[in-house]
């Protein structure tokens, strides 16, 4: 009966527990993976290389993170505007992947905000938290925006930067011109689904579950209140919304949730041929950014 009982300890019990302590603690891992800013070859570029003028800002988070940006004003022959266009970039990268952006916000006559979100560039060391305290950041930004005597900002975000601009946007009614928000996901749960398929070719359970644990349990992120489409029920400003055509890590069926629960004045593309990472910029996208903004 003893022989048994072990038997049935090696056989059955002692492989599972070793698989359910394997699952839990490669769960921590991919949880730390996920609060974690990629490492990133930087551009070493800056707006005076396309022959804008701007001045470097820092400010203080409401933690004490040093944020850090560039601002460039409008164009002196221009019509002077006091709504500024911010420019928030996506995880991993940094205000200096953002010229494109940035030189056309310019061009169509706006004052730029480039920013560095937290952990990232200039900005000060910091876990990222995929748009919960980035959102807050944003809110700091956008009063330093106003002290400097500018009115109310259009926020143009990509990817984590989308998510950003969207849940900031969510609580700053009456405080925003607008919104672009460029292949945000639906809420951070079911991104954490597509990317575990996308990048780690693993099934959504139990995996996923046990990394939520682990962001909620160890940094206080709920990847079910992340939640995107929520935010875009309570924005009140018009609201663009882009998605990629070829984009496997924010496809268009869950950036179109976002799309679909806002109820502000709103706008919808789908960018042809483009996947998450790569804007070109061409013709056709500027035209369509240039539509939106015009028509504010």
């Amino acid at each position: 009966m003893l022989l048994f009982c072990v038997f049935i300890l090696a056989v059955v019990i002692l492989p599972s527990t070793l698989l359910g302590l394997g699952l839990f603690f490669f769960g921590k891992v991919l949880s730390n993976l996920a609060v974690s800013v990629p490492p990133s070859a930087s551009p070493n570029l800056n707006p005076s290389l396309i022959g804008l003028d701007y001045q470097t800002i820092k400010i203080l988070s409401y933690d004490n993170i040093e944020l850090a940006g560039w601002l460039i004003s409008s164009k002196p022959d221009s019509v002077k505007v006091k709504t500024p266009l911010i420019v928030i970039h996506g995880l991993g990268a940094n205000k200096q992947f953002m010229m494109s952006y940035i030189q056309l916000a310019h061009e169509l006559g706006f004052p730029v905000l480039a920013i560095d979100l937290r952990g990232h560039g200039e900005s000060g060391p910091s876990l990222v938290t995929l748009g919960l305290k980035e959102s807050m950041d944003l809110e700091r930004w956008i009063e330093e925006l106003k002290n400097k005597g500018y009115s109310s900002p259009v926020l143009w975000g990509t990817s984590l930067g989308a998510v950003t601009a969207l849940l900031a946007g969510s609580r700053l009614k009456g405080k925003l011109k607008a919104i672009i928000a460029d292949a945000p996901f639906d809420n951070l749960y079911n991104a954490l689904i597509t990317h575990a398929q996308v990048f780690f070719k693993i099934r959504p359970f139990p995996m996923v579950h046990i990394v939520a644990w682990h962001l909620k349990k160890s940094f206080g992120i709920d990847p079910l209140k992340v939640d995107c489409v929520r935010a875009a029920e309570n924005i009140d400003c018009p609201l663009l919304i882009l998605a990629a055509e070829k984009d496997v890590r924010m496809p268009v069926p869950m950036v179109r949730k976002v799309f679909d629960a806002a109820k502000c004045p709103k706008s919808w593309w789908i960018i042809p041929n483009a996947n998450h990472e790569l804007r070109t910029f061409d013709p056709h996208f500027k035209k369509t950014i240039a539509q939106f903004l015009h028509n504010l």
